[in-house]
């Protein structure tokens, strides 16, 4: 009888501890496109920006019923085409009464790369558990993602541009990528032991932007 009590303390102690935990970032691999001045999204969000109220309005929506051992995925935005923005290349302003002529060369990289980044609890499993996550929300979103998918072409490109007088030019590199994310649970015994949100950020392809603007 005191093993049966002593075991169940246990087993209610376990569910209360992986229960509190709290969300945290963490770092991963090929996840540059956390670092661009700008992703714009036309609908949804960055995982970055999730509140902590959606991070549980989501959590509970994904973990409700009886989980044994299982590794639950929630898309929350899935394949959602965007567009980001890099750094500037070239800015100028013409304040004089004549147009003036410019030619330079910028290195455009045409690529391919699958990114991969997770906010996850503290769990001493979490290494290999996340490698189930990955794993599982790759399949349901339809994306091959690995540690190595990466591929890329880079061209120089040469270009002429007249800026007219009063007035600005700026080309700046930018770029389309598909965003999908949402939040992730793993069960093993009944028992939550990480929890969390993932994101696929797919690059697609980079190219040079020109805007000009009238200055006084």
């Amino acid at each position: 009888m005191k093993k049966i009590n002593i075991t169940l303390f246990i087993f209610i102690f376990l569910v209360i501890s992986f229960s509190a935990l709290e969300v945290h970032a963490v770092s991963d691999t090929n996840t540059e496109y956390q670092t661009y001045v700008e992703i714009i999204m036309p609908t949804g969000k960055l995982l970055k920006d999730y509140t902590k109220e959606e991070f549980e309005e989501y959590f509970n929506e994904a973990t409700s019923g009886v989980h044994f051992y299982d590794v639950v995925i929630y898309p929350v935005n899935k394949n959602i085409k965007s567009t980001y923005i890099t750094n500037t290349l070239f800015s100028v302003d013409n304040k004089s009464a004549s147009s003036v002529d410019y030619s330079f060369s910028i290195q455009v990289e045409t690529t391919n790369v699958v990114s991969f980044s997770s906010s996850i609890s503290t769990s001493s499993s979490a290494s290999g558990n996340i490698k189930k996550v990955k794993a599982e929300a790759s399949v349901k979103s339809n994306i091959e993602y690995s540690e190595k998918n990466t591929t890329s072409i880079k061209e120089k490109r040469t270009m002429d541009l007249k800026v007219e007088p009063n007035s600005r030019a700026i080309i700046y590199l930018m770029g389309d990528i598909t965003i999908t994310n949402g939040v992730f649970a793993v069960y093993e015994f009944f028992i939550n032991v990480l929890k969390g949100g993932y994101e696929f950020a797919v690059l697609n392809t980079q190219y040079a932007r020109l805007e000009k603007a009238t200055i006084w």
